[in-house]
């Protein structure tokens, strides 16, 4: 089996990051780790190389389904108030037209079934999952408990490139090779050796730093996918229902084996009604009194971000 991990550049032309994970049970070994995949057509070329004669899933950190309608979509609302409390709020989809492009292309090579909630992976017909790692943070680091939240590794977070660096990105890559290495991932093969030999440094430019981010990036996407068929109690998709508006895969809070948060009342993502497809709340004519009715961020902006702060590719 394998699992494949892509964070798609959103603008067509820069480069994107690609893991390949293979095997029948955890931990997976790593086969391949790429930071030059430089344009969109080459993403989709990899993807059909690695998954031609093999059962296969495929995780990808970029906005899929339902960027037709503009704005924000309902999956990224949802994730936004059930991972929030960690500060893993989602960004606002963009709307290029390059992103629709590629899904297009998706849909077209591996058709609708590929990215539906009981889709399973059949030789050279994968299984597609719109996946954002920092809400997998949250499993992977054992973070849902008071207080838990995510290490921003993101370049748009910071001021500037020091604080990226020092702040964000090096011990993201820190906790991620020692949290991974022999429990999600084998620490063995020159892949993997690679990969966790280039430590972020202050003195390395920006597009080696952006490389490095892009790459544990595509590992994460390749780890969500594989928990997703291999624990499947632990991951499931932001809405189950309603899937062909946009669909992102991020783990289950309080699932069977997992610590519960104490404190912290009942999951938002219960309240999340209408993101659902579900009635609205009984009692209430706008659904959930405890759901927040005020108008949408204007795209590109992450939920509750100050003004003046960066924005996402």
């Amino acid at each position: 089996m394998r699992f494949l991990g892509l964070d798609l550049a959103w603008k067509n032309g820069n480069p994107s990051g690609a893991v390949l994970l293979s095997g029948g049970r955890l931990p997976l070994r790593v086969d391949e780790t790429l930071s030059d995949v430089r344009c969109h057509a080459d993403a989709l070329a990899w993807i059909a190389r690695q998954v031609r004669g093999h059962r296969s899933a495929v995780g990808i950190d970029a906005p899929l389904l339902g960027l037709g309608r503009g704005g924000r979509r309902p999956c990224d609302d949802l994730v936004s108030s059930t991972f929030g409390r960690f500060q893993a709020a989602t960004w606002s989809p963009s709307q290029v037209p390059a992103l629709r492009r590629f899904t297009r292309a998706l849909l077209h090579a591996y058709g609708h079934a590929a990215f539906t909630p009981d889709a399973r992976p059949r030789r050279g017909h994968p299984v597609v999952r719109e996946v954002y790692p920092n809400a997998l943070q949250v499993l992977l680091f054992d973070l849902e408990r008071p207080g838990g939240t995510i290490v921003p590794y993101k370049r748009r977070r910071f001021a500037s490139r020091r604080d990226w660096v020092t702040r964000g990105l090096r011990p993201f890559v820190a906790r991620c090779i020692k949290v991974l290495g022999g429990r999600y991932v084998l620490p063995v093969g020159a892949p993997w050796r690679a990969l966790v030999a280039e430590r972020p440094r202050v003195s390395m430019g920006t597009t080696r730093l952006k490389a490095i981010e892009d790459r544990w990036d595509g590992l994460l996407c390749a780890l969500a996918v594989a928990l997703e068929h291999h624990r499947p109690d632990v991951m499931r998709l932001y809405p189950e229902r309603r899937w062909a508006r946009g669909a992102i895969l991020a783990p289950a809070l309080g699932a069977p084996g997992r610590r519960p948060a104490r404190g912290r009342g009942r999951p938002v993502v219960r309240a999340s009604r209408r993101s659902e497809g579900l009635a609205p709340h009984r009692g209430h004519p706008r659904g959930d009194p405890r759901v927040s009715s005020r108008p949408e961020p204007r795209a590109g902006r992450l939920l509750g971000r100050k003004r003046g702060a960066p924005r996402p590719r």
